[in-house]
């Protein structure tokens, strides 16, 4: 679920709790900063290292060269990647969101800028991708095998107008440096947002035209739930806070969860033994009753498919053969192949033997049924097709099992027709 910047009444009818909302990128100044060596050699895989990251990020913002406006006036975030060594620092002010009808953050469940969703892309070459999220358009520089942005700017589009993008696409690419950097022939737009049970959150992408054969269509980003936390644009505090209160909650479920399987467990346990307290010789008689019924079963199946044949007229070997005969093919006044014994084992299932003037005739007629859904041939349990063909001494015979298709209005016409040629040839 993505955001919307009129938020009045559309978010009076969402439970806000469930709800990610992205601000667009434009209202954001943003920064690649690189972490200093003696940083790196301090940071070790606990809750610590990401203390000094986050340290190292509001000493940068404090810097009056980085914004004008005091830390306690902006709502900032950032993403950092140690194995790259740099962070990407973003910021907007506070004023500015309240006055775009944003007046608190506290109630969603994540508050991010529009262009989260590529933070940790990785490409192999230098790359500059531009992502397309509601009415906003942003431009983000990468260098090969780094998953932070070295630039990243966005712009405000008409939503839908396709020379709005373009004109915002080429003052974007003015703004960043184009040497020696692939720019993708696409945009990636920006779709639905999901937090998965697992912790993860799924960003879902499409590309907007789509026809470059070059690029994957399959752009859903996973990322995780628990690094995005230093993306959030809400005060250090609250996160902090929020991110326990929210720990202590699945504790909570969990435990509710457990608590209540354990209960289903117990009482599964005490049906089972109620259950097996049936006597043996009762489970008998019930099994010879079930067996005494399976004959009946048995002829109320052959009944229906005797019925249904019925309905369908029952089995017709001349109307049948009439279906097959215009695929016999002819030279001159002569058959091609010909039948010489026909068995119904019901209304469409038909064992045929017959012979033909080559195989390769032979063939063509079985292709040809089944080219012109007249009939399918049966196969065996392994999958082989129920035909046989033997040549010798100059006679070519066969035995099939076929499968006819039930007719349409159409398959009425070429039955007509080969009854006609049948009644031809017999007179």
């Amino acid at each position: 679920m993505s955001d919307d910047t009129d938020i009045g009444n559309e978010f009076e009818q969402v439970d806000l709790r469930e709800f990610t909302l992205r601000i667009p990128g434009e209202n954001f100044f943003t920064e690649t900063i690189h972490i200093p060596e003696d940083i790196i050699s301090e940071i070790t895989a606990n809750e610590e290292s990401n203390r000094r990251i986050e340290d190292y990020v509001l000493d940068v913002i404090e810097n009056p060269s980085f914004s004008p406006y005091p830390p306690h006036q902006l709502a900032w975030g950032y993403y950092a990647s140690i194995e790259d060594q740099k962070i990407l620092v973003f910021a907007t002010p506070l004023a500015k969101l309240r006055q775009l009808g944003w007046q608190s953050l506290e109630g969603f469940r994540r508050v991010f800028p529009s262009f989260v969703s590529i933070l940790g892309k990785v490409f192999e070459a230098p790359t500059i991708l531009f992502l397309l999220q509601d009415e906003t358009l942003s431009v983000a520089v990468y260098d090969a095998d780094c998953g932070i942005p070295a630039q990243l700017f966005s712009m405000p589009v008409e939503e839908g107008d396709k020379n709005s993008i373009e004109m915002a696409r080429g003052k974007l690419l003015s703004l960043v440096n184009l040497e020696n950097y692939n720019v993708l022939p696409d945009v990636l737009v920006a779709g639905e947002v999901e937090r998965l049970k697992n912790g993860m959150f799924r960003f879902d992408h499409e590309w907007l035209v789509g026809s470059s054969p070059g690029l994957d269509l399959d752009q859903v980003v996973f990322l995780d739930g628990d690094e995005l936390w230093s993306a959030d644009l809400r005060s250090l505090e609250y996160k902090a806070n929020e991110k326990e209160s929210r720990k202590s909650g699945r504790k909570r479920w969990k435990a509710t969860l457990a608590w209540g399987l354990g209960m289903a467990a117990v009482f599964i346990l005490f049906l089972s033994a109620k259950i097996f307290q049936v006597k043996v010789e009762d489970r008998q008689k019930m099994a010879s009753e079930m067996a005494a019924e399976i004959p009946l079963v048995l002829d109320s199946q052959k009944l229906l498919q005797k019925l249904k044949q019925n309905k369908l007229g029952g089995i017709d070997p001349f109307g049948s053969i009439g279906r097959l005969y215009p695929y016999l093919g002819t030279t001159g006044e002569d058959l091609n192949v010909w039948f010489t014994s026909a068995h119904f084992e019901s209304r469409n299932d038909i064992e045929i033997s017959g012979e033909g003037k080559n195989v390769q005739l032979i063939n063509l007629f079985l292709e040809n049924l089944k080219k012109n859904k007249v009939a399918k041939l049966r196969v065996d349990r392994s999958g082989k097709e129920k035909r046989q063909i033997k040549s010798s001494k100059g006679i070519h015979t066969f035995d099939v099992e076929i499968s006819l298709v039930e007719e349409t209005l159409e398959a009425n016409k070429v039955k007509e027709t080969g009854n006609n040629m049948i009644r031809d040839k017999e007179g």
